[in-house]
């Protein structure tokens, strides 16, 4: 009871910046039910786009690969309120890491006086398609913010740290 879940969707529906087949979103609408029903606190997160350029391994956040239209389309569907946090990029790399300035929010979500939290899209962290040292250190850094996790992404089989390295350091299960 009151669990933070970090759940792993794959909601990668979002093209220029508008969502054109929420088919996936609404598949996911019962893990996230399961999870809430059984006391549980969703902290969200999906990948949109490809904001990394192979040659020069550089990402950029940019608005049109954003999860708001996702987390826009949930709050109305779920009727709660979903918060993204903003994190600073770091020039090519990306977002670098997650600050404290989420704890804010989690103890929000622990007194319910939120839905939910959807991270921004997990691609715009320096290291989520990396291997080694770079993947190594955004896991433990998403694993402090939860108690559990759920991949619930079975349309994202690339091995990418929040679906593949997350699961050494938290209990990890697969949504429905």
């Amino acid at each position: 009871m009151g669990r933070i879940v970090l759940v792993r969707f794959d909601h990668n529906v979002v093209k220029k910046g508008e969502i054109r087949d929420p088919f996936r979103i609404d598949r996911t609408i019962g893990t996230l039910f399961h999870i809430v029903e059984r006391g549980g606190r969703p902290i969200m997160m999906t990948h949109v786009g490809r904001p990394r350029k192979r040659k020069s391994g550089a990402i950029t956040c940019r608005p049109e690969e954003s999860v708001e239209p996702i987390v826009h389309y949930l709050e109305q569907k779920l009727h709660t309120r979903i918060h993204i946090p903003r994190f600073a990029a770091d020039g090519d790399k990306g977002i670098t890491g997650i600050d404290t300035s989420i704890n804010l929010a989690i103890r929000e979500l622990r007194d319910r006086k939120l839905g939910g939290i959807y991270l921004p899209n997990s691609r715009w962290f320096y290291g989520e398609e990396s291997k080694g040292e770079a993947a190594e250190r955004l896991c433990p850094t998403a694993c402090r913010l939860a108690d559990i996790y759920v991949n619930d992404a079975f349309g994202s089989w690339q091995p990418h740290a929040s679906t593949y390295n997350i699961t050494r350091y938290l209990p990890s299960y697969a949504g429905f």
